[in-house]
């Protein structure tokens, strides 16, 4: 009953007010509605009266100009002949044409002949009083060859008025005079015009200040007002006219407000009938609602109230009733099912809790707020050595015994930690737990409080593991952090801080030797970076043989290395350095001797900057390097070239060949001596890319694979990168960088075309391609002489420059091209 109450006073303070705003939004909108309908009304009334202003203005000049250019009535004007008056100046024209008078006058605004006509009396009369002196004013003003129509106080009367010059009726004659017609505005035109408009004209004044400026005469709204009992609109419109010196014409105006008056007695009766249908829809929704909403909620409450709640189960309401509320009371059965299952999940958790607990891999140690033990897990049983009967009641610290591994000392129990600052706290580093039987773990710590629903601490929360295993990693790490992996010597960045720790007076004299090992480079373009590693290895290796105990050697670099040598002067570091100057010269790979560059420096007193030693050191070394590089730069090629003639035997006799060919090529070409010896020994070389092929592909008998080709075809850069290290061969390595492009672009590695690819390049393609079609291969039999001729020429263009292979067919093999 509460809530029907409640729901029926909602409703109730509810509708009163949306009634009462209603109606009042109503009536401001219907109010401001009729206000403007009412204006826009007005507004017709003033177009009506401006379009009746300019419909009469156009139909007395359309009658003024039909007339005033007549070849007839400029005649009249020029003679002034009596038959013109009598044929065409009478009644019957003044009716016809709707005029009060029609009158001429000569150009220089002279009268001449004046008629008015008296619609009431049906004849001519006599000009009303001052007519004519008016008038004349108004025609003076107007210039001879303009038109001119308005509404004028002629004679203190209002009339319309129109004007327009006399002339001929092609106008090929400059005007004579002007012909001037009117019509008195009588109260015949005002009851018809009043009628039309719907309102009464009270008056019709002349007030100063002509519109000169204004080319069509309109009406303007002067003044709009509301009489004292609101039934009524007072105006005046103001009709404008084009003539600078004559008065515009003033218009009272009296219009019934009925529009305004009955729609404001509209409005009662509508708020009185919106009231009634409101209240009615109001009530209607409150008993709909009462029976459909209010009703059945009221029913589920009740239902609810009588659920009753045991440890196992709860009870269920009945689902009835229809839509929304069987779906609630459905709704209230399936939070009351789950409900029961949570009770039941929490009660399982509680039991997967305790086992988690116990099967963690992390010791687990709980502790009441009296800092006694309740609960210790099979791992944290295992690393104090404290089983649960006996640990369960001991304080925790008796069980949990930590120190510091360092300083030996008894690190606090974080339990006490937690309750005291009552947060999680962690142990600090290096702390070692001590089990039953003395054995000592390093073990990372954390301890929680454990909190109830209301935030109060009921407990704490230990958690440990053993970290042995983590602390080796870590060392491991320290380890990798000061260490190069490919030798195992020191890094840089243990050099550089050992660098600081010796650089001490007890350490002087101390010596610093820079190690680079030459030919590095070419080693791992020619061989692969295995074999590179392998001689970093060996030097490594071989040097750390010849230190002493104390001495500091370090990998820097690629391929550089330093000694740092305490209590070292140059004599002893000069020794140290022959030592393995020698022991380098008994070691090789791939029949290739090493050779180490070295530079050395030593300090001698506290005062010189260590740095500069180095630097000094370092800049000796490079000296040595830039010094023997060219020789032995030569020999590493030369090494690599025999290594890669044993390596392959067709190899060797095909080098041999080709570079017999290409001396033949050149001199048939007229080559100077010197390029003949250096196309040669390009010949000789143009392969040696090949030494990092692997020996599967150089000797394979199969048809060659894309994959087998990708690799081959990246020989002529593997030759130029090995040759261009040295400046005895920078020359040939671009001849056989290039010995495999084709003349027409479609060659390899770079797509070189034509005269771009340089000449001595051109004539070792010839020669290698012909060499290798006269001669067995693994996979197909030797072309002959005259089928190898063939295929040069057919691809002359195309594979081959056209002039080097004819030279080389009629000259170096004799044949017709």
């Amino acid at each position: 009953m509460i809530i029907s109450r409640k729901v029926f006073l909602f409703f109730i303070l509810s509708t009163v007010p949306i009634i009462i705003s209603i109606n009042l939004i109503f009536g401001l909108f219907y109010q401001s509605f009729i206000l403007n309908v009412e204006k826009q009304n007005f507004n017709m009334i003033q177009q009506q009266l401006s379009s009746f202003a300019i419909d009469k203005q156009n139909q007395f000049l359309g009658s003024v100009n039909d007339w005033s250019h007549w070849d007839d009535t400029y005649g009249f004007v020029s003679d002034r002949n009596l038959e013109y008056i009598e044929e065409n100046l009478v009644p019957d024209t003044f009716k016809n044409l709707d005029l009060n008078f029609i009158i001429f006058a000569d150009s220089n605004n002279e009268i001449f002949q004046k008629q008015y006509f008296d619609f009431d009396r049906n004849t001519f009369i006599e000009f009303p009083e001052g007519f004519l002196e008016s008038l004349s004013m108004l025609v003076a003003e107007i210039p001879l060859e303009n038109d001119a129509a308005g509404i004028y106080n002629i004679g203190n009367q209002f009339y319309f008025f129109a004007t327009s010059p006399t002339t001929d009726s092609a106008k090929a004659k400059p005007p004579n005079g002007k012909m001037i017609t009117g019509r008195l505005i009588d109260q015949n035109i005002i009851a018809n015009l009043e009628k039309n408009l719907g309102c009464s004209i009270d008056s019709m004044e002349s007030i100063d200040g002509g519109n000169a400026n204004v080319e069509n005469q309109t009406v303007a709204l002067k003044s709009y007002t509301y009489s004292s009992d609101n039934q009524s609109i007072h105006a005046e419109l103001s009709i404008l006219n084009s003539l600078e010196h004559q008065p515009d014409v003033i218009l009272s105006l009296t219009a019934a407000r009925t529009t305004y008056i009955n729609g404001m007695k509209s409005i009662p009766f509508f708020s009185m009938f919106n009231t009634i249908i409101m209240a009615l829809l109001f009530f209607i929704i409150y008993k709909e609602l009462s029976k459909h909403l209010t009703k059945p909620f009221v029913r589920v409450i009740e239902d609810v109230q009588e659920i009753e709640f045991t440890e196992n189960k709860t009870s269920r309401i009945v689902e009835k009733d229809k839509y929304e509320f069987l779906f609630l009371r459905r709704t209230i059965n399936k939070m009351l099912e789950k409900i029961e299952g949570e009770q039941n999940k929490v009660r399982n958790s509680e039991e997967r809790l305790y086992s988690t607990l116990v099967s963690v891999g992390d010791g687990v140690i709980t502790i009441g707020t009296d800092s006694r033990i309740q609960l210790i897990n099979p791992i944290a049983q295992q690393l104090t050595g404290w089983s649960q009967k006996e640990a369960f009641g001991r304080r925790a610290e008796e069980v949990f015994r930590i120190f510091n591994e360092f300083t030996r000392e008894q690190v606090e129990s974080p339990v006490s930690q937690v309750f005291r600052h009552k947060k999680i706290v962690q142990l600090s580093n290096h702390t070692v737990l001590i089990s039953k039987d003395g054995t000592e773990r390093p073990i990372e710590d954390t301890a929680a409080p454990i909190k109830d629903t209301r935030g109060a601490i009921i407990g704490c929360v230990l958690v440990f593991k053993d970290v042995s295993e983590k602390k080796e990693k870590q060392k491991y790490i320290e380890y990798l952090s000061y260490h190069d992996q490919l030798t195992g010597l020191y890094n840089r960045r243990f050099f550089e801080e050992e660098i600081r720790r010796l650089d001490a007076a007890r350490n002087l004299p101390i010596s610093f030797v820079y190690a680079d090992i030459n030919g590095l480079k070419i080693m791992n373009d020619a061989f692969g970076h295995e074999k590179g590693d392998e001689m970093i290895k060996q030097v490594a290796e071989l040097i750390k043989k010849e230190c002493r105990a104390d001495d500091i050697f370090a990998r820097t670099g690629g391929d550089e290395f330093i000694l740092l040598l305490p209590k070292t002067d140059p004599n002893m570091a000069n020794r140290i350095i022959e030592r393995i100057k020698k022991a380098v010269k008994r070691i090789s790979i791939m029949n290739i001797s090493l050779s180490i560059s070295f530079g050395w420096a030593t300090k001698t007193s506290g005062e010189q900057d260590i740095e500069e030693i180095l630097k000094n050191a370092e800049d000796l070394m490079y000296q040595r390097k830039i010094l023997s590089n060219h020789s032995k730069r030569s020999i590493i090629i030369k090494s690599i070239l025999n290594a890669l003639l044993v390596k392959n035997e067709w190899e060797e006799a095909h080098s041999r060949r080709v570079s017999e060919l290409c001396e033949m090529i050149g001199k048939a070409y007229g080559l100077e001596d010197d390029e003949v010896r250096e196309l040669r020994l390009a010949g000789t070389l143009h392969d040696i890319g090949k030494i990092a092929l692997d020996d599967d592909i150089l000797n394979k008998t199969d048809k060659l694979t894309e994959s087998d080709w990708a690799k081959i075809k990246k020989h002529p850069e593997t030759g130029y990168r090995i040759l261009g290290t040295s400046s005895e061969f920078y020359n040939i390595s671009e001849y056989v960088l290039a010995h495999h492009e084709k003349w027409d672009g479609t060659g390899y590695p770079i797509g070189l075309k034509e005269s771009a690819i340089p000449l001595k390049a051109r004539m070792i393609s010839i020669a290698d391609a012909y060499d290798a079609m006269t001669c067995d291969r693994p996979y197909r039999k030797a072309f002959s002489s005259e089928e190898a001729v063939d295929q040069i020429r057919r691809n002359a263009g195309t594979q081959f420059d056209p002039d080097v292979a004819k030279v080389f067919v009629e000259k170096v093999l004799g044949i017709n091209w």
